[in-house]
């Protein structure tokens, strides 16, 4: 089995590894243009209106390319959820491996967002913080007039799960219908099996590529809407917005922190018996390939090798295990879009309350089950996250000056969860003597790579 879209990651991801260089380039462009021009405003050397000119065309920019992002989603969403359902299999006839693996990539994905609420709760980044100052605009008058009770807001989002007309839903993008249809055809497309059944699913395979294409497509276009983004903040409100920002990654650092050194290593040592940080050296090269492209896919070829090979987990378990996870398993994803929808309602001061909460925290991880696995396609997962709870998507603009670093961040995180699980399931199949001499292999192997290069 290969996870969707593996090949043409791999292409998008070589033509696009520059990227994030030019992100930073026009993040710095547009705070060089637009802090001096904010200055000059304040101090009024440059008259007012032109500033605000200046702000506005860079909203219009951004907003471009945010439309090109929303433009994504249904196809996106809808392709990739259906792709990974089928590529589950019958789980009847995968048995404990595949019951085992779902049941533990749904367990983790659950802790990563449970720690992301948790700090963005107890820290408030967003308290305090105009709306303007971000440059997204004011919120709808119906969103702060829904019912905010637990009862209240659950019934609302399974009352609205189920689509009456589901061409309808996609039409509008009205996206947790869109989630349950997708999942639901998914499932039936595997129970019909045969001729039909594998036409779907090799049709809905190939959907899935191209969309993942364009997808590469409009993210390369990512650094024109840096631009604009930041323009409007930074000529808009000046040093304000950036601080406020710093907040929201220092949460967002942190949540994925304490997820990867703290709840999977944790589980990695009660439940698989293995040592956390043998495990860590063992993944080291799939680690630093993932931190460095962004990118699951990317990296999935030297995850699989580095799990056999110097893990040494069963070749049975890493073949399926950790395609599936490069395909549904995104714990740093999750986490992240959590914190970002909380942190944007912070701003707004709209107390999202539990049931809200829970709202995201599910939509969150059957987000994260949809988002590909390229560089900032988390970023078509968070409109999803955001319209659940009724927040605009404009919102997501200035985070975008930042996610390169956060992407490269949730994305090792979501190799190591795959990892982690890998050898979870391996100790549940009964394989830990395969996987005690491999680890003595890995051992070898570091010491051998040491030796040759004297880094890893």
């Amino acid at each position: 089995m290969s996870a969707p879209g593996t090949g043409t990651a791999e292409v998008d991801e070589r033509r696009g590894s520059r990227l994030h260089v030019w992100i930073a380039l026009a993040a710095v462009a547009a705070v060089a243009i637009g802090l001096p021009l904010e200055r000059a405003a304040r101090a009024g050397w440059i008259d007012v209106a032109t500033v605000r000119w200046v702000a506005h065309a860079g909203h219009e920019l951004g907003g471009l390319f945010l439309s090109l992002l929303r433009m994504l989603v249904v196809p996106l969403v809808a392709t990739s959820l259906i792709s990974a359902v089928c590529n589950l299999g019958d789980l009847r006839r995968l048995g404990r491996l595949g019951a085992r693996t779902v049941a533990w990539y749904a367990l983790t994905t659950s802790l990563a967002i449970l720690t992301g609420l948790l700090l963005v709760q107890l820290v408030r980044p967003g308290d305090g913080i105009e709306p303007g100052t971000l440059g997204v605009a004011e919120l709808p008058a119906s969103v702060r007039e829904q019912p905010t009770g637990v009862g209240a807001v659950l019934w609302r989002q399974l009352r609205a799960l189920v689509p009456s007309n589901p061409f309808a839903a996609l039409a509008s993008g009205d996206m947790l219908p869109v989630i349950f249809f997708s999942l639901l055809f998914g499932l039936f497309v595997v129970r019909t099996g045969g001729v039909a059944g594998a036409r779907m699913r090799d049709w809905f395979g190939a959907a899935f590529e191209v969309v993942m294409r364009m997808t590469g497509f409009v993210v390369s276009l990512a650094p024109f809407g840096v631009f604009g983004f930041v323009l409007h903040a930074a000529a808009g409100a000046g040093l304000e917005a950036f601080v406020a920002l710093g907040r929201y990654v220092l949460v967002v650092a942190a949540g994925l922190l304490v997820h990867a050194a703290g709840t999977l290593p944790a589980l990695l040592w009660l439940v698989a018996k293995r040592s956390p940080r043998a495990h860590a050296r063992a993944m080291a090269p799939a680690l630093l390939t993932a931190f460095g492209t962004a990118s699951s896919n990317a990296a999935l070829p030297l995850t699989m090798r580095c799990a056999r090979e110097r893990a040494g987990m069963p070749a049975h378990v890493g073949a399926f295990v950790l395609p599936l996870g490069a395909t549904v398993n995104m714990d740093g994803t999750a986490l992240y879009e959590a914190v970002a929808v909380l942190f944007i309602g912070q701003v707004y001061g709209l107390d999202l309350g539990l049931g809200a909460q829970l709202a995201v925290a599910l939509t969150a991880l059957l987000a994260s089950v949809g988002a590909a696995g390229i560089p900032h396609a988390g970023l078509v997962m968070m409109v999803v996250v955001l319209d659940v709870v009724g927040l605009p998507a404009d919102a997501v603009g200035l985070i975008l000056a930042v996610d390169r670093v956060l992407d490269m961040a949730r994305t090792t995180v979501n190799v190591w969860s795959d990892a982690v699980v890998a050898a979870l399931v391996s100790r549940a199949e009964d394989a830990s003597p395969a996987m005690a001499s491999g680890l003595e292999s890995g051992a070898a192997l570091d010491s051998d790579a040491d030796s040759r290069s004297g880094t890893e």
